[in-house]
């Protein structure tokens, strides 16, 4: 009876997220508008960073039901950041598995989730490949990016596979106010890192320009940790017609790297990978409430992993993967006042050419139909949204979600979140073909229930507070399964399987203040525990919890500083080797020394692991330890 309970339950969940759809799409012509205010809410933190885009299209966060964080380039730059992952690193309910310096692999969990459920995107182009569902987000560069939004929870009702969450990068674009413009900054450190940027903006007539170049090198802060990477991003926008607007983008990475060693073992480890994406859109806009995008991708990925003795440097094993992914997308929005409705389709066709997937090479088609809005009267918000996805490989499924928003005393947010994500198996884990694994093409995908509630207010004078609670039901947890009882002349033979139940529960907290006299404070705190729903036990690795704390100061006439201190405690298993017992505190100075109409000089310095502490989660991967690096920024 419990069993169909639930399951009674969950159908009512889903067919209220249609049923609040469909009165979107009936009522939100008729329904009143909210005051202005509304719009103006938060903004203490916030500031022009009111309208986010979780739902697909941009909405103020008044109205937005998930659990959301924007970091902004300015943020970005008073950390002296050099790829998304230190950007990751000190977002609050996200935890990072960092395992060397600048550049070096690193992986994002959001709330416990596996590193495969969280879905990157930039430019609507997806980061992550289909053989495993990875994002290399420590080969992000951060300069092109103007802010990265962080959707913490499922967000499979508006962008699919994305169980854990999504991390949305928004590239620059040209700037419409300059003709030419631009930054030119350099940077070394220990170990010969170095990280040498420049970039061009500016825009004539209806035509804007943006271009990014850059490279990041280093001998490597641990051992066999050296990279080298070079990066190029360029945006082009065409306003066509008052009403018709053109778009392109385009990027290119490559680049080499170290990843670690096992001494025991006489083992050492390295990859290289190329990537490139580039979109086109068209955006044409059909009266002041309604517009029409339409827009086409291209990305390829070549990676290659290698396997050497340390000793000797021999050659042990080698993986290569090339993927190429073409698609589109189709996205109709109307907006009056408050109300907004959302319609889309999206088409992704892909594939791998592998030597370690079956047969050599594996396809995959996706393709979506979903729809979302926002229906708002008085200080209430409702925002249902409803998608279905196809998969030549794991199927369909059906992705609802309600949200519910409620403005009090004009200064105070409470939030309500209930959503069904889902997670498509990689095609290495479906199709893998290697020595010791053989693939499972009857994997279904994982798929989760959660339910989220928070609030955030700044009525407190110089305060901003904000407080989320999470539960995850994760069901088809995909695990590791032997299917071979290892001899000594028959290594074991594994294989993946839908076996796990999982439960993750947890809270976040954060707490901001106002700059007095130019200094700021910040602090974020995030518990989870993460159970085996069959037999309730708790899973070890994943992290009980995590605190960031933050001092902030910006003086025009003096200087500009940002310390950051970072603590995550593991729960890791005795065999992992981890150590977590420190805090890591970075500590960020800049200041201008030349500032001249647009033309700026800025000095800068940061000093990592500054108390020298160890933190990591298994001791094949040790943190750097304390290191220094410095540089200079031109604006022009």
């Amino acid at each position: 009876m419990k069993k169909v309970s639930c399951l009674s339950t969950r159908y009512r969940i889903a067919q209220l997220s249609a049923s609040a759809l469909a009165l979107v799409f009936c009522l939100a012509a008729s329904a009143s508008a909210q005051s202005e205010e509304e719009m103006d809410i938060l903004r203490m933190i916030y500031k022009d960073q009111d309208l986010v885009t979780p739902g697909r299209s941009p909405k103020p966060i008044s109205q937005v039901a998930e659990n959301v964080t924007v970091v902004s380039a300015e943020e970005i730059e008073a950390i002296n950041a050099h790829t998304l992952a230190d950007v990751l690193y000190h977002v609050t309910g996200v935890q990072m598995d960092i395992r060397g310096g600048p550049g070096i692999a690193a992986n994002a969990l959001i709330q416990g989730s596996d590193p495969r459920h969280v879905q990157v995107m930039i430019d609507g182009v997806s980061l992550n490949n289909i053989f495993s569902n990875f994002a290399d987000i420590a080969a992000i560069p951060v300069q092109e990016i103007e802010r990265v939004e962080i959707i913490k929870g499922p967000a499979s009702s508006a962008w699919g596979s994305a169980l854990g969450g999504i991390i949305n990068i928004i590239t620059k674009s040209p700037d419409p106010d300059r003709l030419f413009g631009g930054l030119a900054s350099a940077s070394i450190g220990e170990r010969n890192t170095g990280d040498y940027r420049a970039e061009l903006t500016g825009t004539s007539g209806g035509l804007g320009y943006y271009f990014y170049g850059g490279g990041l090198t280093g001998d490597g802060l641990t051992p066999n940790m050296p990279a080298n990477q070079g990066d190029l991003y360029t945006k082009m926008t065409w306003e066509a017609t008052p009403k018709t607007r053109l778009q392109f983008s385009l990027a290119y990475s490559n680049g080499t790297r170290g990843d670690g060693r096992d001494p025991l073992a006489d083992l050492k480890f390295s990859d290289n990978f190329e990537y490139f994406f580039s979109t086109l859109s068209l955006n044409y806009t059909f009266s002041d409430s309604l517009g029409l995008d339409v827009s086409g991708r291209v990305s390829k990925r070549r990676n290659g992993q290698y396997v050497n003795t340390q000793t000797s440097g021999e050659l042990l094993d080698r993986k290569m993967s090339d993927e190429l992914n073409a698609g589109g997308s189709v996205k109709l929005a109307w907006r009056s006042g408050m109300q907004s409705v959302l319609a889309g389709f999206d088409y992704d066709n892909g594939a791998v050419d592998s030597n370690a997937i079956k047969d050599g090479r594996q396809t995959q088609v996706r393709w979506a139909l979903y729809a979302n809005g926002t229906l708002s009267s008085w200080d209430f918000s409702v925002t249902p949204g409803l998608r279905y996805d196809h998969t030549s490989t794991n199927g369909d499924f059906v992705s609802p979600s309600i949200g519910l928003t409620y403005t009090l005393f004009e200064k105070t947010i409470f939030r309500g979140y209930v959503a069904r994500g889902f997670n498509i198996p990689p095609l290495g884990l479906t199709f893998g073909d290697g020595f010791s694994f053989v693939a499972n093409p009857w994997l279904r995908v994982e798929s989760d229930w959660s339910y989220s509630l928070g609030a955030e207010t700044s009525v407190l004078k110089f305060l901003w507070l904000k407080a989320t609670g999470f539960l995850h039901d994760v069901s088809d947890v995909i695990t590791s399964q032997q299917i071979q009882i290892a001899t000594q002349t028959s290594p074991p033979v594994f294989t993946a399987v839908n076996s796990d139940r999982q439960r993750r529960l947890g809270v976040e907290t954060e707490i901001k203040t106002v700059p007095v006299y130019g200094a700021s404070l910040a602090a974020g705190y995030t518990y989870l525990e993460v159970t085996d729903r069959q037999t309730g036990q708790r899973i070890k690795n994943f992290p009980t919890y995590t605190v960031d704390v933050g001092v902030d100061y910006n003086n025009d006439a003096l200087f500009r500083g940002a310390l950051r201190g970072h603590y995550i405690w593991w729960n890791a298993d005795a065999t992992q080797n981890a150590s977590y017992k420190a805090m890591i505190w970075d500590l960020n100075l800049s200041r201008k020394v030349i500032e001249r109409d647009n033309h700026v000089v800025e000095l800068f310095l940061t000093a990592h692991n500054l108390f020298n502490g160890a933190q990591y989660l298994t001791g094949v991967f040790p943190n750097p330890r304390r290191w220094f690096e410095g540089g200079v920024r031109c604006r022009f």
